[in-house]
């Protein structure tokens, strides 16, 4: 019991003192996220307000886009820590994340984003939504249950609070037609 509660102790210690960041280096993280929900929203805005402008050669430009927002963010992500809301006052970070969960993507931020979850830079949540967008965009099935508005029951329920608190996530409820 004593060994439980000290290893919950020191995962709590590790997991609430997250990278600091500097006023300059908040700023520089700020100023790079808007750009790259500029560039994010480009041809996705194009697309809403002109629906005929949804074709290949649109998503083509918007792939281009995407590819290199995926490269601006590993690279800030490497230098500054994942740039949580609570880190560096902007939200945009989990939108954008969501559009880098195609297989070869997950491939190349796995271990990154799995480091700043560790740090306590990245938030559960927001791994846990880009761990499951991923899967199901690899036709695999959800790993913590989040990226989805089923509710769970019984040993499937069970399987996906082990792995949320595994990650330090929040569990989830049972739905009410549970037994």
């Amino acid at each position: 019991m004593k060994l439980f509660l000290l290893i919950n102790f020191l995962l709590f210690l590790t997991l609430s003192h997250a990278q600091k960041l500097t006023s300059s280096q908040k700023k520089e993280w700020r100023h790079a996220l808007k750009e790259m929900e500029k560039t994010d929203q480009h041809y996705r805005v194009m697309m809403v307000e002109k629906p005929s402008m949804d074709n290949d050669s649109i998503w083509k430009l918007q792939s281009i886009n995407d590819s290199i927002n995926k490269q601006k963010f590993v690279e800030l992500t490497t230098k500054f820590g994942y740039p949580s809301f609570e880190r560096v006052g902007d939200g945009f970070a989990t939108v954008l994340i969501l559009h880098f969960t195609m297989p070869n993507d997950f491939i190349d931020l796995k271990d990154l984003f799995k480091i700043e979850l560790d740090k306590g830079n990245m938030p559960p949540k927001d791994y846990a939504w880009w761990y499951d967008r991923c899967q199901k965009n690899s036709g695999l099935p959800i790993y913590f249950g989040q990226y989805t508005n089923l509710k769970f029951c019984g040993e499937e329920l069970r399987i996906f609070n082990e792995r949320r608190k595994e990650i330090n996530l929040e569990a989830l409820i049972a739905a009410p037609n549970c037994e």
